[in-house]
């Protein structure tokens, strides 16, 4: 029956077993890669060996931009989309003493007078 607090079960912080699982399959694969592979391992994620290849000039060109197209997404992430018909109305409050006309207003603090509607 709960009580309000925690009386058993997993510590705090501590993995459940299906993470530790995961991990100690993890850990046996990069291991067994390690013994096919020997010393000539890269030590980088998946961004790091794009990098290698388009920045690397003796590849092939195709090659390298295949490798651009690929990692551009990690370097920048691709623009927002906007909605063309919204518009932005920026709304000024002036607190004076002396109440002003709209031309007068406009002459103090509007950039181009002309345009304040």
């Amino acid at each position: 029956m709960a009580r309000g607090f925690k009386t058993g079960g997993r510590q705090k912080g501590s993995k459940n077993k299906r993470t530790l699982q995961l991990e100690g399959a993890a850990r046996q694969l990069l291991d067994n890669a390690g013994e096919i592979l020997g010393k000539n391992v890269f030590e980088g994620d998946a961004h790091a060996l794009l990098i290698l290849i388009y920045k690397n000039t003796a590849l092939p060109l195709e090659l390298r931009m295949d490798a651009a197209k690929a990692a551009i997404r990690f370097e920048k992430p691709a623009k927002a989309v906007i909605d063309a018909n919204t518009t932005i109305d920026n709304v000024v409050y002036v607190v004076t003493d002396e109440p002003l006309t709209h031309e007068q207003w406009a002459e103090q603090y509007c950039a181009d007078p002309k345009t304040a509607h």
